[in-house]
């Protein structure tokens, strides 16, 4: 069935129920789980003597309910809905600061000022990607803190593993750099399934591109993978910072430079 929900003249909440016949699914298909809204105008509840603008508030809260929680950068004033992104500058570009604190998206929450946090890091993007949520269930995993995405460029993601699933030596996590931990073609295969959900060898097939980036006191290993994938990383403070970019042939014939210019931005920002 499909609910609707209509709010009249006077305040009043009021929902019903349609029921709409639909085809059969053919059993090579799975149901998903349904998210069902029921919400009824009832003595003590939503009624006449509630004001119309605390029930036209209720309608975000609906939305952000059933998973309607991404966020665009499109618009003049689309980007001061993402909590830590900047004005649009002449480029057409948006700088995105990870915000202290529980992110907008639903990312890790350890970025704070008190115990267990670790500090937020910056990059460029171009205006039009719209922001998803994530949370400790997603496919990349646990550490999984931003995402971003467009139509028309491609698909961003940024992981922070922690660094001793890398390092045996636990006295070294908070200060051991990126490259103390390995060389660049041999520390890409350890976090790609997390950060591109593939799997890379360590001979350097897959990868068409290194270099090694000093920025503000740290090393960041920069890469271009086949077929079209681009990742940044460093280490600072016992964390592994990766953000990793994914795009179709097509995206990536139309926006390869503004997808690598999100790469070079890339930073954590307590080190500079």
């Amino acid at each position: 069935g499909v609910w609707l929900a209509v709010v009249c003249a006077s305040g009043l909440l009021l929902a019903c129920s349609i029921r709409v016949p639909r085809p059969a699914l053919s059993s090579a298909f799975v149901s998903a789980p349904r998210c069902r809204v029921n919400v009824q105008a009832k003595a003590g509840g939503v009624g006449e003597g509630v004001p119309r603008r605390s029930v036209m508030a209720a309608g975000p809260l609906l939305a952000g309910s059933i998973g309607l929680s991404a966020v665009s950068t499109r618009g003049a004033n689309a980007g001061q809905l993402v909590p830590g992104l900047g004005e649009l500058d002449e480029e057409g570009f948006r700088l995105y600061k990870r915000p202290y604190g529980a992110s907008a998206s639903g990312g890790m929450r350890a970025i704070s000022q008190g115990k267990g946090s670790f500090p937020p890091y910056q990059f460029k993007i171009p205006d039009g990607w719209t922001q998803k949520a994530v949370s400790v269930a997603d496919p990349a995993g646990p550490e999984t803190d931003t995402r971003f995405t467009s139509a028309e460029m491609g698909d961003l993601l940024v992981v922070l593993p922690p660094v001793f699933t890398f390092v045996d030596d636990e006295d070294a996590v908070d200060t051991v750099t990126i490259d103390q931990i390995a060389p660049p073609l041999k520390l890409l295969p350890a976090f790609a399934p997390q950060a591109l959900g593939i799997g890379i060898e360590e001979d350097g097939e897959d990868v068409l591109d290194y270099q090694i980036v000093k920025k503000n006191g740290l090393t960041y290993y920069n890469y271009e993978v086949k077929p079209h994938s681009l990742v940044s990383a460093t280490t600072y403070k016992g964390r592994v910072y990766v953000l990793s970019i994914k795009a179709s042939q097509s995206q990536w014939g139309r926006a390869k430079k503004k997808l690598k210019k999100i790469i070079e931005s890339f930073e954590v920002v307590d080190s500079m």
